[in-house]
Order: C-alpha cells, then sequence, then structure tokens
C-alpha cells in the first residue's frame, strides 16, 4: 500500500505549475514546460499501481472499487468543466464555434478526445488553439490506460506472479521504443495516443512494484534527488515547441520525476522536504482542478480579454489558482470520501449515468445557440474557415512534410521533376513556402519543384525536427549541385535573428541557379483572421481587425527589404503586397477570408498573391 507522501503533493504542484506557466504567457521563461504533463504520467503510474497490487496483496482487491475511486476522483470536477465551457460558448462564441466545443467535449465524455484530436487535426489546424478542451487529451490518455491495467495486474499477481515484472519491463521498453520511433514518423501520434504515452506510466508503475533497489543510504538518495531536479529542470530549459516530441526528449523529465519519487521512498531528503512544504503541498492538492481549468479559461476568456502582458499573465495565473481551490474544496472534495450506504458496483453506474446525462446536455446546447442567436449565414460562413481543410493545397505528405510525416515520405520523382521546356522554379521553405504553390502553380510556362518542411526555416544551418532539416540539407547539399534550375524562391516564417544564416543560404544558392528571390513575411493577426473578421461582422466594428494584426511582421519586411538586394537576390515583399498603403486586403473575390488562420493563405488567397507579385519575378516577366 502506498503511504501518503506529502514531497509528491509538492512534485504534482510543479508539474501543474509548469504547465500552467508554459499555456499562460510564460513559455518564454519555461519553454519546454509542457513536461508537467510527462511529470503527472509518472506519478499516476506510481499511485495507481501501488493502490492496486497493495489491495491484490491484502486480497482485498474489487474492480468496482478502484473504478469507484476513479469515478468519485475524476468525474465531479470535470463534469463542472464541460457544463461551463459549453454555457461559456454559448454566451461568447458563435454557435458553429460552439458545436465544435460541443463535439469535443462529447469525445472527452466518452474518453476518447487524444484520439479525436489527433485524428481530427492537422499541421495546420488553427482550431485546436480555440479548443477549451483540447488539454483532455491527458485524461482520455490516462483513463484507456486504466481501463486495462489494473485487471491485468491482478490477473499477472494472482495467476503468474513470476511474469509479472519481466512483463512490465517489457511493456515499458516496448512503448518507449515505439514512441522513439513514431515521433519522427507522425510526432502527433506519438503525442496523443496511449501504446506511445504507455512507458511514462509503467516507469511509475515499476518504482511501486520495486523494480528499482531501494537507496540504502541518506548520501545515494539526496544525489538522486538533485539529479531528479537536474533533469526536470535541463527539460523545462532546452526544450520548446520546436523539439521533436515526445519519444526520447520526454525520457529526462520522466526519469528526473521517477528520481524524486524514488528519493523519498528511502525517507525525506531535502529536496523531498521542500517540495513537501504547506505552499507546495496546498498546490498540489489541488493540481487537479488547476490543470482542468486552467486551459478552458485560457481560452474562453480571451475572448472578452486577450491577455498580452506579463502582470496580466501573473494575475490570470493568481485567478486561476483561486478558481482550483475552490472547485477542490467544493467539487472535488465532497465525493471523495466513499459512502458505505452506496455499494461500488452502484456508485460506478451512478457516474455513469451522470456523464451520459451530461452529455445530453452537451448536444443540445448547440441547438439552442442556433435557436437562440440567429447568426447571419454569412458570418457563420466565416467561422467555418476556422476549420479550412489546407493540407491538399499544400500538397502535405508529399512534397510538404508536417509533423504527421518523415523525410522518407518526400516523393523526389514527384517534387523535383524537372521539364526540358520550361524554366524549373523550386519552392523552398517552410508552410509560409507551401501556401504559395497553389498560386505558382497557376502561372502558365513554368514548371514549379517543391520541397517544404514545417518547422525550420531555408537557411543555411538550419535547426528544427530531423525531417526538415535533412530535407533542406538534401536540397541545398545534394540536388541543387547536380540539378541546376532557373529560379529558386526561398520563403518561411522568418524570424528577426534569421538574417546571417540567410545570407549565408543566398549565397549558396545563387552558385545553383539563375535567379534566387526571397519572399518576406506576410500580415500576421494574434488569433485566426476569420475569427476576427467575423467579430468585426458581427460588432459592426472594421477596425478590430487592425488591432490584432502584428506589428513586429512589418518591421521585419522593411528590415529584409534594405538588406536582400545588396546579396543578388530579388526580395519580394508579400507584406507590401497584400498591405498597400497599409491597408490589408482581408477578402477573395469570393467574398471568404483571404488567410485560414493567423497568416497562412487560403487557396484563393495564393492565387492573388502571386497576381500582385508576378511582376517582380524573373520567371514571370520574361
Amino acid at each position: 500500500m502506498i503511504r501518503y507522501r506529502d514531497d509528491i503533493d509538492g512534485l504534482r504542484a510543479v508539474a501543474a505549475l509548469l504547465v500552467v506557466a508554459f499555456h499562460c504567457g510564460f513559455a518564454k521563461f519555461v519553454p519546454g514546460g509542457f513536461v508537467g504533463v510527462d511529470i503527472f504520467f509518472v506519478i499516476s503510474g506510481y499511485l495507481i499501481t501501488g493502490i492496486v497490487h497493495g489491495d491484490v496483496q491484502a486480497g482485498r482487491f474489487s474492480l468496482w472499487q478502484f473504478y469507484e475511486r476513479r469515478v468519485r476522483r475524476i468525474f465531479p470536477a470535470l463534469i463542472a468543466v464541460y457544463v461551463a465551457v459549453l454555457l461559456a460558448s454559448f454566451v461568447l462564441l458563435f454557435p458553429g464555434e460552439t458545436a465544435q466545443q460541443a463535439k469535443n467535449a462529447t469525445a472527452s465524455i466518452l474518453f476518447v478526445s487524444n484520439v479525436y484530436f489527433y485524428l481530427g487535426t492537422d499541421y495546420f489546424d488553427s482550431a485546436s488553439r480555440f479548443n477549451a478542451l483540447l488539454h483532455t487529451w491527458s485524461i482520455s490518455v490516462e483513463e484507456q490506460f486504466y481501463l486495462f491495467f489494473p485487471p491485468l495486474l491482478a490477473l499477472l499477481h494472482r495467476r503468474f506472479r513470476p511474469a509479472l515484472k519481466p512483463l512490465i519491463a517489457t511493456v515499458l521498453l516496448a512503448s518507449l521504443i515505439l514512441s522513439a520511433w513514431r515521433v519522427h514518423h507522425d510526432a502527433s501520434a506519438a503525442f496523443y495516443l496511449v501504446q506511445y504515452r504507455a512507458w511514462e506510466l509503467m516507469i511509475g508503475a515499476a518504482l511501486a512494484l520495486g523494480m528499482v533497489p531501494a537507496a540504502r543510504q541518506r548520501g545515494v538518495a539526496e544525489a538522486g534527488a538533485v539529479i531528479g531536479v537536474a533533469l526536470i529542470v535541463g527539460s523545462v530549459l532546452l526544450l520548446d515547441r520546436d523539439s521533436l516530441f515526445p519519444g526520447l526528449a520526454a525520457a529526462p523529465a520522466c526519469i528526473g520525476a521517477a528520481c524524486l519519487i524514488w528519493s523519498g521512498m528511502a525517507g525525506r531528503t531535502l529536496v523531498g522536504r521542500s517540495l513537501g512544504l504547506p505552499p507546495a503541498r496546498f498546490v498540489g492538492r489541488i493540481s487537479y482542478s488547476l490543470y482542468l481549468w486552467h486551459w478552458p479559461l485560457w481560452v474562453l476568456g480571451g475572448q472578452v480579454h486577450e491577455i498580452k502582458s506579463m502582470a496580466g499573465s501573473a494575475a490570470f495565473i493568481l485567478s486561476v489558482l483561486l478558481v482550483a481551490a475552490v472547485s477542490w474544496r467544493w467539487i472535488e472534495q465532497p465525493f471523495r470520501g466513499r459512502n458505505p450506504a452506496i455499494p461500488p458496483r452502484r456508485a460506478v453506474w451512478i457516474g455513469v449515468a451522470t456523464m451520459l446525462a451530461t452529455l445530453a446536455f452537451v448536444v443540445a446546447v448547440p441547438f439552442a445557440a442556433r435557436a437562440y442567436w440567429q447568426v447571419p449565414a454569412r458570418i457563420e460562413r466565416v467561422t467555418d474557415f476556422i476549420r479550412y481543410r489546407a493540407a491538399p493545397n499544400s500538397r502535405a505528405g508529399l512534397c510538404f512534410l508536417t509533423t504527421h510525416d518523415d523525410v522518407a515520405t518526400f516523393d523526389r520523382d514527384l517534387c523535383l521533376r524537372l521539364s526540358p521546356t520550361k524554366p524549373n522554379v523550386l519552392l523552398l521553405g517552410d508552410s509560409h513556402a507551401a501556401h504559395f504553390y497553389r498560386g505558382l502553380v497557376a502561372l502558365d510556362g513554368i514548371n514549379v519543384l517543391q520541397a517544404n518542411a514545417s518547422g525550420c526555416r531555408p537557411v543555411a544551418d538550419p535547426v528544427g525536427e530531423a525531417r526538415c532539416t535533412a530535407l533542406m540539407r538534401y536540397v541545398t547539399d545534394d540536388f541543387l549541385p547536380n540539378h541546376r534550375v532557373d529560379t529558386v524562391i526561398l520563403s518561411a516564417l522568418w524570424r528577426d535573428d534569421d538574417w546571417p544564416a540567410l545570407q549565408r543560404q543566398i549565397a549558396r544558392v545563387r552558385r545553383h541557379a539563375d535567379h534566387v528571390v526571397v519572399f518576406g513575411p506576410i500580415a500576421e493577426y494574434d488569433r485566426a483572421l476569420p475569427r476576427i473578421l467575423a467579430d468585426a461582422l458581427y460588432r459592426r466594428d472594421p477596425s478590430i481587425v487592425d488591432r490584432h494584426r502584428i506589428a513586429s511582421r512589418r518591421t521585419l519586411d522593411a528590415m529584409l527589404a534594405a538588406r536582400v538586394p545588396a546579396t543578388g537576390a530579388t526580395y519580394v515583399s508579400t507584406y507590401r503586397a497584400l498591405c498597400p498603403n497599409d491597408r490589408c486586403t482581408l477578402w477573395t473575390d469570393d467574398g471568404n477570408p483571404i488567410q485560414f488562420d493567423y497568416g497562412h493563405l487560403t487557396a484563393r488567397g495564393s492565387w492573388l498573391m502571386i497576381d500582385r507579385v508576378r511582376p517582380q519575378l524573373p520567371f514571370a516577366t520574361r
């Protein structure tokens, strides 16, 4: 039986605060704060396995009692979040958006949201940023794991006890290897799906089953705790959104959490005493509610008042801590204690029935929203563009590699096929190159080659995920030296510090191409343009759009416009083409948004943009 340890409550606090800080305005200080979820998985695996194993050894294990505890622990606060999200969506969002939140809630209620979010998202999916229940993927992973693990653990203990620990070790290792492999081929699958996350829970299970020898000396335990802290801190500071994650990149944080749990099993360490201090212990106790409430409040609260300052983010986090404390005290706690008058089986079915009732409420809200708000059809059509599917327009999975792809999926014969009769134009870069493909291929008289990958810019010595850097190096170091082309277009989500590496890349590419063209940054927004446009239409206030435009992109455009021509390359200001005289084009000729997210162009937007910059393109003015 697992004894209560206040240091584990403190570790929970660390995990929760890392996630909240990462999501809510402090990502630049904790760029790898998302590892808090991985720490939670290790803790959960340790505690649940310890409880189940202790009950099995004592001969009192019951599946109904186990699931009753899960229902009492998980359901009350989760149901409150579902209800709050749908009510807030009804008030704050357009009916179409409320319907999408209802779909997200449905998947979460059925504990398959991880699978639903994986199947329903692609690289360009901006709707996920406004999914108030996106964070419930981790709860679905845990519940899927605990659907089969406790009965398997009980069965092995009773019938095949010698095989228990070897099997745990085998599953842990197999899941880790699969995750390390899958993250290179489909990072989203490795992130969302339980088979690629099971090893993190199994690390905790291995600790609970005593598969790691206990520390017999205090100095060893203290060293283990320090190593644990170092591994977690290193992960938080060295990982970021662009890291290839989870896979092996998640291992240091998981091992760090395991070290802290393991060191505390031998007694109180200095780190353990720090984690067990009352403030940390309290945050640990409310960590489940803190995790549940922070993301919906951030996403939906941003519809009312967007937070853009550190002071605002700090105030928000303090407010969420207060909400979590109230949720813990008045929603979680009343249901934690078992009522002897209600048998475990009945308690489970009551929980299931309550979830089904919640599901009925969730399904009904979108119908009520459409009947009540009666939003004009044009505005609903505009908001639908948040779910615009851009993958086919960019040839994702063939010539544009996203997080779902590996460099081996790049179709060289198709994407880099040279024409003996037409000018060969190579479009090289990330997603901000790929969105120009439809516009370029519509031009007569040229052959468009495409080599795009998300995650790194087409600069000298690129950094980013392996599939991206491998593709960029193949094109610049292998393909171009052996296949001269007429024009290379370099386009990307440029950063302020890209210039030195971009300058070197231009010099390198010019040796193998008649012309080099650099497409500058495009106008971008702090949220999806269709959502901003819908809000502007509904409120009849066009100035809303200008307030959401990111000013720094114009500054970067001016800098590149001044520097690129000196390299011998042609600079094309896509920003000025989209925003002549600082009046940005927002609609295409069919009355739809020109961009479907913060900055990527629709297919018609791509045609419009290439038509505008055509006079500046060397291959189009011959």
